[in-house]
């Protein structure tokens, strides 16, 4: 089967309407992608990040649908809509993922669910609807999102769930590569450093040098899309079962952490 052109491709981010996502989306469109964006009530969050898009990609083709991808029903109805509306569906970003900040004694049964069901369940229900669809093309790009230490499987003070939940993620990435390479379809993930400001750009970012990591500076989101564009693109087509670590060379994410306020 004849592969699409990357201009043609069609992505899908989850987690889009807000943060590291949205600036992901908008770097997306910028590199040709058409492009589905995702969001929960209300929706001007999507506006939000439409308009980002449609200033740095003004032809960009996208578009914005609702669903909270914690739930399998509207997991499967995202990726059906998407399909229909650009008849392919080649690169899935599982960008959405909530974070609780406490101490698993103190975490209900309820957020604890959430947890799993915001990091790992998001990507798996999005994942099992739009396999399909990718083995008929014999193509797809699978990229998910884990912590510093996911790959590892490394614990973190103040997140237990939130780090059993990442961990998972790596490790259900990793075993998806095995199972779908034979089908043309690559499936990498990314663990994310400590970025604090999600608005800010690489530019922005380069103006502060008294970071705590070895690059002296905060990462931004574009460090983040540009890992994402690479994991995407076809220079990265024997890139597969990869964890690629975005911190600025900074391994000590998990012990600093209780350090914050």
């Amino acid at each position: 089967m004849d592969q699409p052109t990357p201009t043609a491709r069609v992505a899908l981010v989850t987690g889009s309407a807000s943060g590291v996502m949205r600036g992901v989306s908008a770097s997306l469109a910028a590199h040709g992608y058409r492009l589905a964006i995702n969001y929960r009530a209300p929706r001007s969050h999507a506006d939000e990040t439409l308009a980002l898009i449609r200033s740095r990609a003004p032809q960009a083709e996208v578009v914005a649908f609702a669903a909270d991808v914690a739930r399998p029903d509207e997991a499967a109805d995202l990726v059906a809509r998407t399909h229909r509306h650009f008849g392919r569906l080649d690169v899935v970003v599982c960008g959405a993922g909530p974070m609780i900040v406490k101490d698993f004694i103190d975490m209900p049964a309820h957020e604890f669910a959430a947890m799993m069901d915001g990091n790992l369940g998001s990507a798996v229900f999005v994942i099992r609807a739009v396999l399909p669809h990718m083995r008929v093309q014999a193509f797809g790009r699978i990229i998910t999102f884990g912590m510093t230490g996911s790959e590892a499987a490394m614990g973190a003070r103040h997140l237990s769930a939130y780090a059993a939940a990442k961990a998972a993620v790596v490790t259900f990435t990793r075993s998806l590569a095995l199972e779908e390479a034979p089908h043309g379809i690559t499936c990498n993930a990314i663990d994310i450093g400590d970025i604090r400001d999600k608005e800010a750009d690489r530019q922005t970012a380069l103006q502060r040098r008294d970071y705590r990591n070895p690059t002296m500076r905060p990462g931004s989101w574009e460090d983040v899309a540009e890992a994402v564009l690479f994991l995407a693109s076809d220079n990265a087509s024997f890139v597969n079962g990869s964890v690629l670590t975005v911190s600025g060379g900074w391994q000590g994410f998990l012990a600093e952490f209780s350090r914050w306020p």
